[in-house]
């Protein structure tokens, strides 16, 4: 994929990784150009697979090595956060309608029914105990 592919998947590694192919630098290149003494090659590819985001100072730095706005690489990791966010959402329905047998959409209305039944039965036991204690 090229890079502006990538971009419009929002994800962040896969950005990072991109501009760094772009600039042609190794993954021990771009830690020597961050000077940052915390900084291993071990966190670059930890950043590029998404398992953890560079700090602001650290984006600060990625964007002056890379030229890029700062502002362009905190949207991305926000959107990046925010796919992730529904991507978890998305893989517990799919487990769920693989290990029930049931299609994607009678996963979710299951679903919903169940959150739903326990709030009422809850609020239904929260209601009768109160009642008691009077």
């Amino acid at each position: 994929m090229k890079f502006k592919e990538k971009l419009l998947e929002n994800d962040f590694g896969a950005y990072l990784y991109d501009l760094r192919m772009k600039h042609e630098y190794t993954v021990e290149e771009l830690v020597e150009k961050l000077n940052i003494e915390t900084i291993k090659s071990k966190n670059i590819r930890k950043w590029e697979h998404d398992l953890e985001f560079p700090n602001l100072d650290q984006m600060y730095k990625l964007s002056e090595i890379y030229r890029i706005p700062i502002e362009e690489l905190i949207q991305v990791r926000t959107q990046t956060l925010e796919e992730g966010l529904k991507g978890i959402h998305k893989e517990i329905v799919r487990f769920l309608s693989y290990l029930l047998g049931f299609s994607i959409y009678g996963t979710i209305i299951l679903s919903n029914i169940l959150i739903y039944g326990t709030l009422i039965i809850v609020f239904l036991n929260f209601i009768a105990i109160a009642n008691q204690t009077l």
